[in-house]
């Protein structure tokens, strides 16, 4: 004998469809989801040609201590550090700005270009364009409000270059103009690096990003010059010079390292809430209810009920069928004697003509005596006949006691 299942068909066929989609669509996010490692931005992470993990891996090879700055995971320069803030959004939040105020020693790389990404190389950009100096201006006049942005050709020489490597352009030099910047690569035409300095604190901008981008490092002399630029930053005399790349300013999400912390994240807690789910199901499929466990069923059944099944199964099984029904027209004839009040030393056929008196009346077309007539004893009449005669006996009783159709319209 087979258990009923705990669900119906309908409910069944929803849980194992709701499950397969939540399944199908984790493993799409799984493969297919967005990535620190795969993305084109202009972070240390980032192996595009807007990226800087090539500036990244630059330092560590010289043995420059670096790090990253991320969400949830702050790391902040030592004393002779450097907080090195790489082409932000003019969109920087409030803990930005401040921190960028807050730092001694920053170097602000301004934006230069957008990019498309490639959809066959994820990590690839398809194709790049200049941003309106506007847009970027915005992200400049946080250190000086009166800076001015200018795009051209590269100098033929610097007037002032306190790094001492000259670095190579690409297709033109974006350059800044500023009265409270003091240049430390400069010319006529503008600043490449400008400082601002008050009191301990130094910020540095550098308004053309190409010279570190990951395209940028592999022409002429620029890796010599991205080094040279992070070694002038730093002081060694103080501390090891901790070179911090801010990447919060980016979105970029300090990396949990902890498998339990993984799976309440995003993607993972879909496969935590698939397994919460499933042990649900496997509970509630494997209790069939709860409360006080249900009493055994009685071994036999004494009711009045069990009685009548009983007594029913015997007589069918000892064969008797002519004799209850031929007994039960006769105790319906009786009964209806008594309701009417028939003289008691009548035997059942006299009853029957007594009754069928009452019965013409009352307008009974049927009468008693003729269907006690056909069940009789000693007739050979078939079980179908005593049947009827059964039936007919009962329909006779009932239009006697409460009258013919005609004579209760209403009832």
């Amino acid at each position: 004998m087979t258990e009923k299942s705990p669900f119906s068909g309908p409910i069944l066929a929803v849980l194992i469809a709701g499950a397969t989609a939540i399944f199908a669509l984790s493993m799409l996010l799984m493969v297919n989801g967005s990535s620190e490692d795969q993305s084109y931005s202009t972070t240390t992470k980032s192996l595009s040609a807007i990226g800087h993990a090539g500036l990244y891996e630059l330092a560590q090879r010289f043995e420059i201590p670096v790090a990253r700055s991320r969400i949830n995971g702050i790391v902040a320069p030592d004393e002779s550090g450097l907080l090195v803030m790489a082409e932000p959004s003019s969109s920087l939040s409030k803990d930005d700005i401040i921190r960028l105020g807050r730092e001694s020693n920053v170097l602000l790389v301004l934006p230069k270009r957008w990019a498309l990404s490639d959809r066959a190389k994820p990590a690839w950009i398809r194709s790049a364009a200049p941003i309106d100096l506007p847009w970027i201006a915005n992200t400049a006049r946080l250190v000086d409000p009166r800076l001015e942005l200018t795009r051209g050709a590269p100098p033929a020489s610097w007037d002032r270059n306190a790094l001492h490597v000259d670095p190579s352009f690409d297709d033109g030099a974006q350059l800044i103009k500023s009265d409270e910047l003091t240049p430390i690569v400069g010319s006529r035409k503008g600043m490449l690096i400008g400082e601002k300095r008050d009191g301990e604190r130094r910020i540095w901008i550098l308004s053309d990003p190409d010279i570190i981008e990951n395209h940028g490092l592999t022409k002429g002399r620029n890796a010599e010059f991205a080094l040279a630029l992070l070694d002038a930053m730093r002081d060694l005399d103080v501390g090891e010079g901790k070179v911090v790349f801010d990447e919060t300013i980016h979105g970029m999400v300090n990396v949990v390292d902890s498998p339990f912390k993984k799976l309440f994240q995003f993607p993972y807690v879909i496969i935590l809430l698939l397994a919460l789910a499933a042990t649900a199901l496997l509970f509630w499929a494997t209790t069939s209810r709860f409360g006080k466990p249900r009493l055994a069923p009685p071994a036999f059944d004494l009711g009045k009920g069990r009685l009548i099944t009983n007594t029913a199964s015997l007589l069918d099984r000892a064969g008797h069928h002519a004799f209850v029904m031929r007994r039960y027209v006769r105790a319906t004839l009786r009964d209806v004697g008594r309701l009417f009040h028939a003289p008691r030393q009548l035997d059942d056929e006299k009853l029957a003509e007594w009754l069928d008196k009452i019965g013409e009346a009352r307008g009974l077309e049927s009468k008693a005596s003729d269907v006690l007539a056909r069940a009789a004893e000693g007739k050979n009449t078939s079980l179908t006949g005593l049947f009827q005669a059964t039936r007919d006996i009962h329909e006779w009783k009932e239009a006697i006691c409460d009258g013919t159709a005609a004579r209760r319209p209403n009832r």
